[in-house]
């Protein structure tokens, strides 16, 4: 559904992209994100992965990262695809808290999404229906 990509420090690309509706993750991961990168970038085909990685969505229902404190636990998750972004301002915001400037985090953590409704017996298959009803419509 998304592609995301930015310039790393050391000016390397960093690409996301494509997705699966199951747990399991692809066998080769380099290989199932290598059509998505080289329709965005055409130039790059055939270059070389240096590394790939995978893992599950986090989605909430609200698409905003949950950040909060669990116990003496911070944590932060949820961030409906857009990891590659949000994942760097949740960690700055847990560095605040650990650092005593606690006015973001608390900001991030008063947003704490509903819960999933349907309960846990429903929350997988209305998670995918859900998923593959937006990626229709992307679609069409």
């Amino acid at each position: 559904m998304v592609n995301y990509y930015r310039l790393t420090a050391d000016g390397r690309l960093l690409f996301g992209g494509g997705e699966r509706y199951t747990r399991d993750p692809p066998a080769d991961i380099a290989a199932f994100a290598r059509p998505h990168m080289e329709a965005v970038f055409p130039a790059l085909r055939g270059a070389p992965i240096a590394h790939a990685w995978g893992g599950l969505v986090s989605i909430t229902m609200t698409r905003l990262p949950h950040v909060g404190r669990d116990g003496e636990v911070l944590f932060a998750h949820g961030y409906s695809g857009m990891g590659v972004i949000l994942s760097t301002l949740a960690g700055k915001l847990l560095v605040e808290e650990l650092a005593g400037e606690s006015a973001r985090f608390e900001l991030f953590a008063g947003l704490a999404p509903p819960a999933f409704p349907g309960g846990v017996a429903l929350r997988a298959p209305l998670h995918v229906l859900g998923m593959v009803w937006y990626a229709l419509r992307d679609r069409l």
